[in-house]
Order: structure tokens, then C-alpha cells, then sequence
């Protein structure tokens, strides 16, 4: 099973409905939370293929995971509540990539591409299904966790 199956499957087993809808012209998706009620909005007209929806919805799921859930219009003006919104978006996003690019799949889709001799961000984020600004994260991500990659990212990404 694909990860974006796998992944409206993990919305299903946990009563999160996910609803197709354009909403903004801003925004790609968002969690609606009308208790006891989880909704997503996933405006898929305005997304690009399925490495960016695996990427959009896999963030929007981790808010609910990870209980990362925060009003937009209260987080625009105060400070506190702006840094708040900052967290709640990495805590959701770092769900994601727990759950979505792990290390060992980043390592071997780069090892992949090494021998195919097309090692570059482009192919390695479409061999993990995701897309490259979602890899960047990831590997960002598990070099703050201390994981070494075999490879330098610096020349591939």
C-alpha cells in the first residue's frame, strides 16, 4: 500500500473525515475541529500531485496526533500566541516526518540514486514520495535528533 493510502486510512481507523473543498486562496488545507468532530479541508484542485498532498495531509493529520490544535485569527496578533502557532506547526510537521520520511528510507532512496548515478534532492524526494521541500524538513529534522546520513546533503539537496 502506498503511503497517501496508508495515510486517509490512518484518517479513517481515527474518525477524521477529510473533505475536499476549496476554502482559501491562501491556504492548501486546514483542520476543522467541531467536537467531537475532526474534520480536514483539503482543497485538492490547488495541489500539485501526490508527493504534496502525502506532504499537506500527512501535516494537517499530525495536528490531531500530536494535539497540535490552535484558532487561526487568535494567532496573528500577539506574540506569545504567534510563537505558539510556530510550535503547534513544527509538532505537526515533525509527526509527519516521523511517520512518512524516515532515516533509513531517506539513506536508502540516496543510496538508490547513487548507483543510478541521479543523486540529486529532486529524485531521492521522488523516490520517497514525498516532495523536496518535504525531504529538506525531514533530513533537517533527523540531523537535530543526531542521525548521520551516509551522504552529504549539502551537495544533493
Amino acid at each position: 500500500m502506498d503511503k497517501l493510502c496508508h495515510l486517509y486510512e490512518f484518517a479513517t481507523d481515527n474518525q477524521i473525515q477529510i473533505v475536499n473543498r476549496s476554502f482559501s486562496e491562501t491556504k492548501k488545507a486546514a483542520c476543522l475541529h467541531l467536537k467531537p468532530a475532526k474534520y480536514i479541508v483539503l482543497d485538492k484542485a490547488a495541489i500539485s500531485g501526490k508527493a504534496e498532498e502525502l506532504a499537506i495531509l500527512s501535516e494537517e493529520v499530525g495536528h490531531y496526533e500530536t494535539g497540535a490544535l490552535y484558532v487561526i485569527e487568535s494567532t496573528y496578533n500577539l506574540p506569545v500566541a504567534r510563537s505558539n502557532r510556530i510550535k503547534y506547526e513544527a509538532q505537526a510537521r515533525n509527526w509527519a516526518i516521523n511517520n512518512y520520511c524516515s532515516p533509513a528510507e531517506i539513506e536508502r532512496a540516496a543510496e538508490l540514486e547513487k548507483t543510478a548515478d541521479s543523486g540529486d534532492g529532486h529524485a531521492i524526494a521522488e523516490r520517497c514520495g514525498v516532495t523536496v521541500e518535504f525531504l529538506c524538513k525531514a533530513v533537517e529534522y533527523h540531523r537535530t535528533c543526531g542521525v548521520e546520513f551516509s551522504f552529504d546533503w549539502e551537495t544533493i539537496g
